[in-house]
């Protein structure tokens, strides 16, 4: 307790009043200094962003007319119009063969659909990306979707802002979430610049790569998504990305139908998902050399597309001709199988480009061809077809991301379509809902991230130990003692390194046990330094294996009362690390 002052006690009237605010004001200053460098970064990312959207679409614009159209221009060019006739078959596999090699000699993460890696830079790097992402994924993505490649702008260009917003938050130093704020920033201003939809992007943001929502990364996500879209409208106008006739309920009990429409949806969505990572694995594993995979894989693309153009490029003419009730049912019905299978081949085969266009074109036809079987059979009861290709676009992104709430908010930027709001909300959590009964926590962003052992959920509520495998924060540089060691020799390597728990290894670095120094100091006085550590090593009471979560391995510790994490392989138990208090407190610390 402090003793009491000398002249006794004071009354409130005649206590001094601090000048000094202390610690606390001290932290307030420099809190409000953090915040205001974050949140001027987040106006200079979304800036950027807003720019490096346009500039992208300029990009895709001069290949798409130079390689489809044999002339100069910067507009972006319909595949459905192009002059090169059969060449269309071979020109997807020359575009997928010069990005393959691009991506693999400067920057092999530019590869595939951008959005996954962006959530892998900001779980395992602490948000850091390379600054050539930047130049190498546009240049790869505007070449794969310009030779015909059957992806989306989004994906690419969410790559191309993260990495903006990244280099930016590094040049300044920025650190911790801040600097992974400053990621979704990025992702935020590029999603609402390329399609126009700013609440949209920042919804996107929240639920896909800072999975929080607190005013420290809310408002540099505002910011940016802000900027974005003004230097979007500035340059390319303040139109909807669909134009579309007004659509209503028609009636309450059309809801049944839109039920049903978020069962298929959700099917589809998985569907989509399976096939896309099916295909992969098939390229992946496929024993031929390097350069043969994307020729087989364009020529593939190519021919389908001959017969069916529709499937080239990001195909938004199609969407709009569907949701504007200008498309033949069989058409549109065979759409949603070839679009799956062409946006499959072009990623497997080495393409760049997004999932999240494919997904609004592969439910716009859903939506379409079932709408016209219900419109046809039930006429008084149901909107046109083209309501339901609105509401199938957003589902079937639903159920391929579970991005449910940005699945609903772009579908409604992109049209400003209200009147479609009630069903498209419903089929939207049914569909989401379907592909977790069959798929669990997998989605299409996820499913690859899980492949490389990365475990992802898009909850708002995660928490980190909860997404971190257990390889990330062990120490691998651990000090060992052998099973055939005596006790003597033990104790010399303890003294020396000073450390609580020591692991017994035995041939091949396969873990026999762990000692402790206590117990090895009681064993050499009860039976002598000659004894072996054989005879000493105890059952470690905590293993992990490198690919599960911090809180899998937490979990486990109980109430042990030395929770040191041991680290072995799955398979042979061979000794990878170990993870002590202090790492799993350093891990906690880094997010803050």
């Amino acid at each position: 307790m402090r003793s009491p002052p000398v002249n006794g006690p004071q009354s409130p009237a005649s206590a001094p009043v601090p000048t000094d605010l202390g610690i606390a004001g001290r932290f307030d200053a420099r809190m409000l200094r953090t915040a205001t460098v974050v949140n001027l970064l987040a106006m200079l990312t979304g800036l950027v962003a807003g720019y490096g959207a346009i500039g992208f679409r300029f990009l895709i614009g001069f290949f798409q007319n130079s390689i489809l159209h044999g002339r100069l221009g910067f507009e972006l060019a319909s595949p459905l119009e192009q002059t090169r006739g059969p060449w269309m078959v071979v020109i997807p596999a020359a575009g997928f063969l010069l990005v393959a090699y691009l991506v693999r000699t400067f920057a092999r993460e530019a590869r595939g659909h951008g959005v996954p890696e962006v959530i892998e830079a900001v779980m395992t790097r602490g948000g850091r990306m390379r600054k050539r992402v930047v130049s190498i994924k546009a240049l790869a993505s505007s070449l794969t979707i310009a030779t015909g490649g059957s992806v989306g702008r989004e994906g690419p260009i969410v790559q191309i802002g993260s990495a903006a917003g990244s280099t930016l938050g590094q040049w300044f130093q920025v650190r911790g979430k801040d600097l992974k704020t400053l990621v979704g920033c990025g992702a935020a201003g590029a999603v609402a610049a390329t399609f126009n939809t700013p609440i949209a992007g920042l919804v996107f943001a929240i639920e896909l790569i800072v999975l929080e929502l607190n005013p420290r990364s809310f408002i540099p996500l505002v910011i940016s998504s802000v900027f974005a879209t003004v230097v979007s409208r500035w340059h390319l106008g303040n139109e909807p990305a669909f134009i579309v006739p007004e659509h209503v309920l028609v009636h309450p009990g059309e809801l049944v139908f839109y039920f049903g429409l978020g069962l298929l949806a959700g099917l589809v969505g998985c569907l989509t998902i399976w096939s896309l990572y099916r295909m992969e694995h098939l390229f992946e594993v496929a024993p031929l050399p390097f350069a043969l995979k994307p020729i087989i894989g364009g020529l593939s693309l190519g021919a389908i597309g001959y017969f069916v153009p529709e499937v080239y490029g990001v195909g938004y003419e199609t969407v709009s001709a569907v949701v504007q009730q200008n498309a033949e049912f069989a058409t549109i019905l065979l759409l949603v199988f070839l679009k799956i299978l062409a946006m499959s081949l072009t990623l497997s085969a080495g393409g760049s480009g997004g999932v999240f266009a494919p997904s609004l074109f592969i439910g716009a036809m859903l939506g379409g061809a079932y709408g016209w079987v219900v419109n046809d059979w039930f006429p008084a009861m149901s909107a046109g077809y083209g309501a339901y290709a609105l509401v199938g676009m957003a589902a079937v992104f639903a159920a391929t991301s579970r991005a449910t709430f940005t699945a609903i908010v772009i579908l409604f930027e992109m049209t400003l379509d209200y009147s479609i709001i009630l069903p498209l909300m419903f089929v939207c959590v049914i569909a989401d809902q379907v592909a977790v009964a069959i798929l669990k926590d997998t989605t299409i962003y996820s499913l690859k991230l899980k492949r490389k052992g990365l475990t992802f959920a898009n909850d708002l509520g995660i928490n980190v130990l909860s997404v971190t495998p257990i390889k990330n924060v062990m120490n691998d540089d651990v000090e060992v003692l052998h099973v055939d060691m005596t006790l003597a020799q033990a104790q010399e390597v303890t003294q020396r390194q000073g450390h609580h728990v020591y692991p017994a290894i035995g041939g091949k670095g396969v873990l026999a046990g762990i000692v402790r120094p206590r117990e090895l100091a009681r064993a050499i006085k009860r039976d002598g330094p000659e004894g072996r550590v054989a005879d000493l090593a105890q059952e470690a009471p905590i293993v992990a294996h490198p690919d599960e979560t911090v809180m899998t391995a937490l979990r486990r510790i109980g109430d042990e009362p030395d929770p040191h994490v041991v680290v072995v392989d799955r398979w042979d138990r061979k000794l990878l690390g170990i993870a002590t208090p202090t790492d799993l407190l350093r891990l906690s610390s880094r997010e803050s």
